[in-house]
């Protein structure tokens, strides 16, 4: 019998980034009903009413116990530096193709951190990318700006966006930087970032 929180748990994020058991399958390397049995099994041993609706995957009830452990899931990551999108190589497509859904699933703790558009994305006030950026429960971080190449602004800036209280955590760092050497390499600049 799989566990709740190492086995099922994972799937019903993977399920809510992707909205596809095929994607999740291949991901876990598992097959694409047990990935179905997993999830089904998990909703209703924790009462969720796991499901589908408007291609979205979400749980429809009993959102505190799902809440508490991802919670709880999260730290796990947090304590042996693996977060939830590092070395997956679907993460760059899946957050892309969640559009405004990323900050949701930030705040939610499906996702440790996701890279976004700040200019797009972030709430007024975000251009000034020298120190983090805080609005409600999560932080901004300014990555680099660059040329946009189908638009008239001129550069564009990436984030990092996170929850506030994982900011100082060294998994998080660790990733932050590993991050940033990535733009540096693409861009070859970074904006002033004193506060790091």
């Amino acid at each position: 019998m799989r566990d709740v929180l190492l086995d099922g748990l994972p799937v019903l994020d993977l399920l809510e980034i992707t909205a596809s058991t095929s994607v999740v399958a291949a991901l876990t390397n598992c097959d694409q009903s047990s990935v179905s049995r997993l999830h089904r099994r998990v909703s209703d041993q924790l009462g969720l009413d796991f499901r589908k609706t408007n291609g979205q995957y979400r749980a429809h009830a009993n959102h505190a116990v799902l809440a508490s452990l991802r919670q709880a899931s999260q730290l796990l990551r947090l304590g042996r530096g693996q977060l939830q999108w590092q070395d997956n190589p679907w993460n760059v497509q899946a957050l892309q193709s969640m559009g405004g859904r990323t900050l949701e699933l930030v705040r939610e703790r499906v996702l440790d951190l996701a890279v976004v558009n700040g200019l797009d994305t972030l709430p007024p006030g975000w251009e000034d990318s020298s120190k983090p950026f805080a609005f409600c429960d999560l932080v901004a971080i300014g990555l680099v700006r660059y040329p946009i190449q189908t638009s008239g602004r001129g550069t564009n800036l990436d984030a990092v966006v996170l929850r506030q209280e994982h900011l100082e955590r060294p998994a998080v760092q660790a990733l932050i930087s590993q991050i940033r050497a990535v733009y540096l390499r693409e861009y070859g600049q970074l904006p002033e970032l004193a506060w790091l």
